[in-house]
């Protein structure tokens, strides 16, 4: 092999270490990124800006539906209109830096990488007078210099789940908005651009952002909520997504549905296993072999900053008194539960349930049950942020929670016509 082959081959393994092999690892496989946040409902983030003409616009909209975003300025830009800037922060909407100039990263030579990027942090600490945590390089793309700036100056790289290609004019608002909601899910982030792309592609943005801010909330029961990223390990992150992605497979199996955005509570439908469940008047209203409905804890609406048991329960139990009456209208006005006389639970979280008018009833400890209190003490430990710190020894067995339809809408529905 001649010398000049050697040497191109050298010059080729350094351009993939500089390029590609950083890329791929942060941006395409998320390993030192954050790819999705670890909260209840979506994120949205808006790169490139800020834009005189499209930024306040943008604003107007995210007032209008009371939603918080965050906002992945252009240092040269955010120098340009720093205006704009405070109108953001004012608003009360997060900053992040989109680098201090918008070009490719493989495009950028390594003393240019580090120097572009300590003036970008530089110049919008400077415009807003506060310090900025997260980041976003350009198109996402990350060299060699990009990921060892982010170690050194300890700072969080946000990537996306869902993005609609919105800088392109020939997309439709209505194909942007699809393309993401044929994507997000719990968790996501959201990228859309309030500058940049094709001439005038922000306003097919702003058109594709109001279906979208309408279609979430009401057909994809998530919430909109600003970024927030946890400080957790990449063991624990990497648990939780493992996990969530078991709960959803678990959820779909057996058709258990979200009733809102905000609901303690998912429902569905099973073959009750026992034992019987008898009103205040004698009356069976449950036995072995009937189809009763069954009430889910949404976990990633549970993740209570507490670590201790007893305060998650009082938590817990704040969060389903908020909840109950949003489950009680929903099911006074479902057919599906029409014919459903009783509606239960089998959780370790049981304690004051009394109090929100469900019966709490002791079960025959079985190999089921005892499955079923493991997996939900492990999903504690999944979604609780202090992880394996937290001390679940007070919670005891499962038990089962259940109250009869006619309770339920008597308590807590507002559309009951015995409320």
């Amino acid at each position: 092999m001649s010398s000049i082959v050697i040497f191109l081959i050298l010059i080729l393994l350094v351009l993939l270490a500089y390029t590609l092999i950083p890329d791929l690892f942060i941006h395409r496989l998320g390993i030192g990124s954050w790819k999705r946040h670890y909260q209840p409902g979506v994120a949205l983030t808006f790169d490139d800006g800020p834009n005189p003409l499209y930024t306040p616009a943008l604003l107007d909209l995210l007032d209008q539906y009371k939603t918080k975003a965050t906002f992945f300025l252009v240092g040269e830009r955010a120098a340009q209109y720093p205006e704009l800037v405070h109108e953001i922060q004012k608003r009360g909407h997060q900053l992040g830096v989109h680098c201090q100039v918008h070009q490719h990263a493989w495009l950028m030579s390594p003393w240019k990488t580090w120097k572009v990027w300590n003036k970008g942090i530089s110049t919008l600490e400077q415009v807003t007078g506060s310090p900025i945590e997260y980041i976003r390089p350009p198109w996402g793309t990350f060299n060699l210099l990009t990921l060892l700036w982010f170690k050194r100056h300890k700072r969080r790289a946000v990537l996306w789940t869902a993005e609609g290609h919105d800088w392109d004019i020939r997309r439709t608002p209505e194909q942007i908005a699809q393309r993401i909601l044929n994507k997000i899910e719990e968790g996501g982030i959201i990228v859309l651009h309030d500058s940049g792309g094709d001439d005038g592609a922000p306003e097919h943005t702003l058109q594709a952002l109001k279906i979208l801010l309408q279609k979430i909330p009401e057909v994809k029961k998530l919430p909109l909520l600003p970024l927030s990223l946890p400080e957790w390990s990449g063991l624990h992150r990497l648990t939780y997504r493992l996990w969530e992605k078991w709960e959803s497979y678990y959820a779909h199996r057996n058709r258990i549905a979200r009733i809102n955005t905000t609901s303690l509570f998912r429902i569905s439908k099973i073959k009750y296993k026992g034992p019987d469940l008898i009103g205040d008047d004698g009356t069976v209203l449950a036995h072995e072999g009937d189809i009763v409905g069954e009430l889910h804890l949404d976990n990633t609406r549970l993740q209570i900053k507490q670590t201790d048991s007893q305060k998650i329960g009082i938590e817990a139990l704040r969060l389903a008194r908020a909840s109950l009456p949003v489950l009680a209208d929903y099911i006074a006005q479902s057919l599906e539960y029409q014919d459903i006389n009783v509606f239960v639970g089998l959780t370790l979280l049981n304690r004051g349930a009394k109090g929100l008018g469900f019966k709490v009833q002791n079960v025959p400890i079985s190999p089921f049950v005892r499955w079923v209190g493991m997996l939900q003490k492990i999903i504690m430990r999944v979604y609780h942020p202090q992880g394996k710190t937290h001390r679940m020894t007070r919670l005891g067995e499962p038990k089962i929670v259940w109250i009869s339809k006619d309770a339920l809408l008597k308590r807590w529905s507002s559309l009951s016509s015995n409320a």
